[in-house]
């Protein structure tokens, strides 16, 4: 394992703190211009493996600017707080380097408060890199370890699951009706 310069932790430790304020305050224009590459590829998983699902939508992106319109929409009724642990660094090239953050997130409703709250943590996976002298995001990957809901949010997502899982049963048919001729 090759390691970074402090210099290279302190610069993408620095953009993995504006990547957590930008989020939190709402600034995704800032999210997908300064952090990340326009075709940066995002992935979340929960504490089993599986790729995260919020209704239709599975929460895997391939550009910037895909993921922050989504969460600009998904947590826009929500106050949110993410916090860091110290970076886990390797350099893979003189351009590359490949970082393991823990993380804790907190997501609660503006209007419910503590009725409707999420509460996880896990570590990001994530390649950073090197462009024009600054470090972007290019891969990112969110492995959760534990989460806990409040109880209205578990009836919340069962709800959602039931009517989605619905949607799915109950699409028209197409049928192929034969013409008769006479």
């Amino acid at each position: 394992m090759a390691h970074v310069t402090p210099e290279v932790a302190l610069a993408i430790t620095r953009q993995k703190a504006r990547y957590g304020r930008y989020a939190d305050t709402k600034q995704w224009d800032k999210f997908a211009q300064d952090i990340a590459l326009p075709d940066a590829r995002f992935s979340f998983y929960d504490t089993e493996g599986k790729l995260l699902v919020a209704g239709p939508q599975s929460l895997a992106f391939d550009s910037a600017k895909g993921c922050a319109a989504f969460f600009n929409k998904f947590f826009a009724q929500f106050q949110t707080q993410h916090n860091f642990n110290p970076g886990d660094f390797e350099q893979v090239g003189p351009d590359e380097v490949k970082a393991v953050f823990g993380m804790e997130d907190q997501i609660m409703s503006k209007y419910l408060g503590a009725w409707v709250e999420i509460r996880g943590g896990g570590f990001y996976h994530e390649t950073w890199k090197l462009v024009d002298g600054e470090w972007y995001l290019q891969d990112l990957r969110l492995e959760r370890t534990y989460q806990k809901e409040t109880v209205l949010v578990k009836i919340g997502l069962a709800v959602a699951a039931s009517l989605q899982a619905s949607r799915v049963r109950l699409r028209p048919l197409t049928l192929s009706v034969p013409t008769l001729h006479t």
